[in-house]
């Protein structure tokens, strides 16, 4: 199998992951995972997929769209002229939410591009079943977590280098590594990640938290001088915010 085939059987893969146990996607998901390249290219993929579906979830099609289709299907071949109005309505129900769905997507003041991607990406992963990591630092950095009360770390406390080195989980987000941890709060499950500043998010999160919902779970993503950060859970934006 090329990387291109790959690509192709990969683009039907649902961002949810709900595909993970589908035997057509195998191979091409362990050539995603032995490939740097092709594996940056699914996570992208999979970030802008789940973002697009997360839109799509969150718009109501304009009122009388189904009556004005319905009504269409059923004009008689003797009533041309009211038939072309109603599918000329129809039409332009449909095109209405296709541009609402493209405005909502380059919307201005939302997270974009890597922001998004980067929170696309800790969605996704959450649902991976390869999670939990090694070493007394990974494990120092889950108890600190999980304490009741405390807040996400800054960069003071992080020693990305030692984590890395001792075991945590490591992930590849756009060439650049990424740290995760998951730990529970209130019987909540959280997913923790971090990478370095010039993973370059946009300045603008520097400023503070943006939370992005999808269908499959919630992350909310911020920068400090040093690092960004990304905390993703199936709880929902309302757990998150609660942690930050």
């Amino acid at each position: 199998m090329t990387s291109e085939e790959a690509k192709f059987i990969l683009t039907a893969f649902r961002p949810n992951g709900s595909d993970s146990g589908d035997s057509a996607f195998a191979d091409a998901l362990r050539m995603a995972d032995d490939d740097p390249m092709l594996g940056q290219w699914f996570a992208r993929s999979r970030a802008h997929d789940s973002a697009v579906a997360g839109k799509l979830g969150r718009i109501a099609p304009p009122a009388g769209l189904r009556e004005a289709i319905l009504a269409g299907a059923r004009v008689s071949k003797s009533d041309r002229g009211r038939g072309t109005t109603l599918a000329w309505a129809a039409g332009l129900a449909a095109a209405a939410v296709l541009a609402i769905i493209v405005g909502s997507i380059r919307t201005p003041g939302r997270p974009e591009s890597a922001a998004t991607g980067f929170a696309g990406f800790a969605i996704s992963d959450v649902v991976n079943e390869r999670h939990g990591g090694r070493g007394e630092p990974s494990g120092a950095l889950v108890a600190r977590l999980e304490a009741k009360g405390v807040r996400m770390p800054a960069a003071g406390e992080i020693d990305f280098e030692r984590l890395r080195d001792t075991g945590c989980r490591t992930l590849n987000f756009a060439g650049h590594d990424v740290l995760e941890v998951c730990f529970a709060r209130d019987g909540v499950m959280f997913h923790f990640y971090v990478t370095r500043r010039d993973g370059a998010l946009a300045d603008s999160i520097a400023k503070g938290p943006s939370f992005i919902s999808e269908a499959s779970g919630a992350a909310a993503v911020w920068s400090d001088s040093q690092f960004d950060y990304a905390l993703a859970s199936t709880a929902g934006i309302e757990a998150i915010r609660r942690l930050l």
